[in-house]
């Protein structure tokens, strides 16, 4: 009776523990328990703002104040942070270069993947596989493919493992918000893109991160259309997400402006079911004001990035540039001749300029070291970018340094040389404007623009022998 009574205990000690077994099973790779939270940091639009350029007062964001940021947040190095698109500047040679520091300041932080948003769409193939291949974060994109061949032109997604639960890191660009792509590439469909590699994903993972340069709507679609993504991240939007946006079981937030600001999720790990899910949610977006310290590291890395294209021949470099604003077949009847040839018939004007902000424009520059970077060369000197107008001379001075008279008024050597023989001209400055200050006084530039405000303190106008 007691061997009976025993083995009767002992099958339901057994029964007991394998249902204890079956019941807290887990996959491997799901995370260990319901209450872990996971927090994911996202930036989109970050435009090259490897810093804020410093030329005023209250200028917000750039990653060497994101990198102070994050550095002061508790638990940062076993939370997700990923940025959705955007963040190279242009297409110019200096802008690649450039994206190789912004993916070292990403790399600094951590950053698991750099999704390609639509400035990246529109450089050629080839250069988004160079850039890729030479990346120290991984760039992926699964909606980027050769016209030719229609594979991948880098790596679709990644798949990260944090807090014992594997996630699946997908990155998606709308052909909508990429009018005119790269050549040597075709943007997908959202769906094709996604269709791709969707079941792969859930194959290999516990929960989907979709980074989704895209529109409002389009997210809110995806998320109808693909029960299994829980997270979408963008995106092509006008401002940064206030609250969360939930659309079945996805959660959906985004966030732009060119790194002045940073999008922070944080939730709850709900495992149990056939997907990981984020629930009891929150989230906020910080702006990342002027009173937060710049990293000292991404600091360095600024000055390595401009000393590199200080020494370093560019395309915009050569004497023969074409005006990208010109007439096609229509040559530039006048030059660039520097402020210092007006002076003897606009003495007054001449003295206006002289004594305002215009006059040391490029002093600020150079007590920067960013002298030599086109990126801020343009609002600091005389018809750049240009036929005739100031090259970097990658040493020495030039006449065409400082925003000058030309700089408003447009080139002067026809108007000067038929005043010097003693003819009329055809030729008539047109009248300046707010849209000529606009250029590059906009936003924080000015705080903002207002040109009644302004253009009291360098007013000026007709005198000498335009009076005559």
């Amino acid at each position: 009776m007691k061997t009976t009574s025993a083995r009767i205990a002992s099958v339901l000690l057994i029964a007991i523990a394998v249902g204890f077994a079956v019941a807290h099973y887990r996959k491997p790779g799901s995370s260990g328990t319901a209450g872990e939270r996971l927090t994911v940091y996202f930036t989109c639009d970050t435009a090259g703002r490897l810093e804020p350029c410093g030329c005023f007062t209250g200028q917000h964001g750039g990653l060497t104040r994101l990198a102070s940021w994050l550095g002061a947040r508790p638990g940062v190095d076993s939370a997700l942070k990923v940025d959705v698109g955007g963040a190279v500047a242009g297409q110019a040679d200096y802008d690649l270069i450039q994206y190789g520091y912004l993916a070292r300041a990403y790399k600094r932080m951590g950053f698991a993947a750099l999704n390609m948003g639509a400035s990246e769409a529109r450089l050629p193939g080839a250069t988004l596989q160079q850039l890729a291949a030479g990346s120290a974060v991984p760039l992926v994109s699964a909606s980027l493919v050769d016209a030719t061949t229609r594979k991948e032109l880098m790596e679709p997604y990644q798949i990260v493992e944090i807090q014992g639960t594997r996630i699946g890191i997908l990155g998606v660009v709308s052909p909508d918000s990429v009018p005119e792509p790269g050549a040597g590439l075709v943007v997908l469909g959202l769906n094709e893109a996604i269709d791709r590699h969707l079941p792969e994903l859930l194959a290999k993972t516990d929960m989907i991160v979709l980074l989704a340069f895209a529109d409002e709507p389009e997210m809110r679609r995806l998320a109808r259309d693909y029960y299994d993504i829980g997270l979408i991240l963008g995106g092509d939007v006008r401002g940064p997400a206030q609250q969360i946006v939930r659309e079945n079981q996805s959660l959906i937030v985004f966030t732009t402006n060119q790194a002045r600001t940073v999008g922070t999720l944080t939730a709850r790990l709900e495992t149990g079911g056939r997907r990981s899910r984020m629930v009891d949610a929150d989230y906020k977006i910080q702006l990342l004001w002027e009173s937060i310290p710049q990293n000292p590291e991404l600091l360095a890395m600024v000055k390595d990035f401009r000393s590199e294209i200080r020494t370093t021949p560019l395309a915009i470099d050569e004497a023969n540039i074409l005006d990208p604003n010109a007439i096609p077949g229509v040559s530039p009847t006048a030059t660039y001749v520097g402020s210092a040839s007006c002076a003897a018939c606009h003495p007054q004007a001449h003295a206006v300029w002289a004594n305002s902000g215009h006059a040391s424009a490029f002093e600020t520059l150079v007590k920067k070291g960013a002298d030599a970077d086109p990126h801020c060369i343009k609002c600091h000197s005389v018809g750049f970018e240009r036929p005739g107008g100031y090259r970097r001379p990658l040493g020495g001075e030039s006449t065409l340094t400082d925003v000058g008279c030309e700089s408003c008024h447009g080139p002067a050597s026809e108007h000067i040389a038929l005043h010097v023989e003693g003819k009329r001209t055809q030729f008539k400055f047109r009248p300046v404007g707010p849209g000529d200050c606009t250029s590059c006084h906009y936003g924080e530039f000015s705080r903002p623009f207002d040109w009644d405000k302004f253009w009291p303190g360098i007013s000026h106008g007709k005198e000498g022998t335009e009076k005559k």
